[in-house]
């Protein structure tokens, strides 16, 4: 009996082709993976998220040598009137480390090189102030420091500093009492004013400074003293020796501070780095501490954040600083004695990156452009300027979050990605593929782009072509069967810019190996 013949059809695998826009949201440490968006990355390490696209920082250059040979721990601006100054402690010693090159000794014999400061203005010049706990208060004029006479307190035992309604405001070492001079004076008599009965958590004065709620500097400033355990004391006023221009508007609990430079004054608002994470004084305040993380300003990074704090919190070198030309907000993670990152803020998106390889004890602007002291080598860094690392790679990752490309709960055997690129010459990168949810580090060596354009003082005029920035878009064959996967971008370049747009990964369905 003949049997009827069987037509076996041939099931085609199709492939598809899925592009995902870069991670302009930023670093997210937050959010699950499995529930992450898109336009958010797992790790953005050395990228900036743009408003279009993830751009590799920039380099930094070695701008002063001659600092010791141990790290700079104080860099700060001097600004006169007409002359300002870029001034650097390291050891024992502070410089002048305006110029670029070598540094000049102005100061010796200091017992430590962590000075808090802060500048005051009175009828005989500008004045830039420096105490650390240990010596006696000194100031800089502009061509020299001076030791003021200051008299009722141990002038040694003052380890902070601000400037508040025209007066000097000091924090004493291990105790709750604040002192203050008369107003517009630079010495004198220091009157005291004890907070201790005001301080349920008890712990000692942190750090202190001047909060402006109208946008500006007058009457409606408050003065704000943060103690060692997290709580906030405000006054209103401008002489605590009388009660009537002395009002207290309020106590409030935040996290605990880390580091006697956890404050800093951006615009009006202040920003104080904290154990549960980086918070603006404006909008914690309204709020109580148990909402204070959502509404943090560190929210995106949060676990990241409080994991630090939690390892890191006791190492000399956190610091928050606002850099307007970079648009960015840095708040600098001591590792160790001999690394630094960076958590990088976007100010006028609020999202996040991470730099590494920029190993900072302390960072300041000067002129408007940003430095860094380095933690060891007594060397101070021009930041933000070239394409390399004082002549070493820019090291860059970008994981982007985790994707299902529009078919969650399949499974698909991934084959290609490609990423998209606008570069002054092609970027050098390696992948390596994660699948549902791995974070493997990249293990892949990127290869050192080379240009392929001119390069000036070096190609002859009217001859050599010169480089502009071009799209670039590659495919990279990778190799993984999963639900979700995320491509980790790994790059190295000492010799162009890049912005990383968006990339393409194709897929099959099924479950083919």
């Amino acid at each position: 009996m003949l049997q009827p013949i069987k037509n076996n059809a041939q099931r085609i695998t199709t492939s598809q082709n899925v592009s995902i826009p870069a991670p302009v949201r930023g670093w997210n440490a937050r959010d699950s993976l499995a529930n992450m968006p898109e336009d958010f990355a797992v790790s953005l390490d050395n990228m900036f998220p743009n408003l279009t696209s993830c751009d590799l920082r920039s380099g930094y250059e070695s701008h002063s040598t001659g600092n010791g040979t141990g790290a700079v721990e104080t860099l700060v601006e001097y600004a006169g009137p007409v002359t300002r100054k870029l001034i650097s402690a390291a050891g024992s010693v502070i410089y002048d480390s305006s110029a670029a090159g070598g540094s000049t000794s102005i100061a010796t014999g200091k017992t430590n090189a962590r000075w808090q400061t802060t500048m005051m203005g009175t009828s005989g010049g500008n004045f830039l102030y420096f105490v650390n706990g240990e010596d006696a208060p000194i100031y800089y004029n502009g061509s020299a420091f001076v030791t003021p006479t200051l008299s009722s307190v141990t002038a040694a035992d003052i380890i902070h500093v601000t400037t508040h309604q025209r007066r000097l405001f000091f924090v004493f070492k291990q105790s709750l009492t604040f002192g203050y001079l008369p107003v517009v004076s630079v010495a004198g008599t220091v009157s005291t004013f004890d907070l201790s009965g005001l301080c349920r958590k008890g712990g000692y004065l942190m750090a202190i400074g001047s909060w402006t709620r109208d946008g500006g500097s007058g009457p409606d400033d408050l003065f704000v003293a943060i103690t060692s355990e997290g709580e906030v004391i405000l006054y209103s006023g401008n002489d605590p020796s009388t009660a009537a221009d002395w009002v207290l508007s309020g106590v409030f609990s935040i996290g605990k501070p880390i580091g006697r430079r956890c404050i800093e004054k951006v615009g009006s608002d202040l920003i104080v780095t904290t154990q549960d994470g980086a918070i603006s004084l404006t909008t914690f305040l309204p709020i109580d501490q148990v909402a204070s993380t959502s509404m943090a300003m560190s929210t995106n990074i949060q676990n990241e954040f409080l994991a630090s704090a939690r390892s890191y919190g006791d190492n000399f070198g956190w610091q928050s600083l606002h850099y307007p030309q970079g648009s960015y907000q840095l708040f600098n993670i001591p590792i160790s004695t001999t690394t630094a990152y960076q958590y990088v803020i976007n100010t006028q998106t609020g999202a996040w990156c991470r730099f590494t390889d920029q190993n900072a004890a302390c960072w300041a602007l000067y002129n408007g452009d940003l430095y860094f002291g380095a933690q060891d080598g007594g060397i101070i860094y021009k930041a933000d300027t070239g394409v390399s690392d004082n002549s070493n790679n820019i090291d860059w990752k970008i994981l982007p979050a985790f994707s299902y490309y529009g078919a969650r709960g399949s499974q698909k055997l991934f084959t290609l990605c490609r990423p998209h690129f606008t570069a002054t010459g092609s970027p050098g990168f390696a992948i390596d593929l994660n699948l549902d949810f791995s974070d493997r580090t990249p293990t892949s060596v990127p290869t050192e782009p080379t240009i392929t354009g001119a390069l000036w003082d070096v190609a002859r005029w009217d001859t050599g072509l010169w480089t502009g920035s071009a799209q670039t878009a590659n495919w990279v064959t990778v190799r993984g069967l999963g639900e979700a996967a995320s491509p980790a971008i790994h790059g190295a370049t000492k010799s162009i810019t890049i912005k990383f747009n968006s990339y393409d990964m194709v897929w099959q369905q099924g479950n083919a190996i």
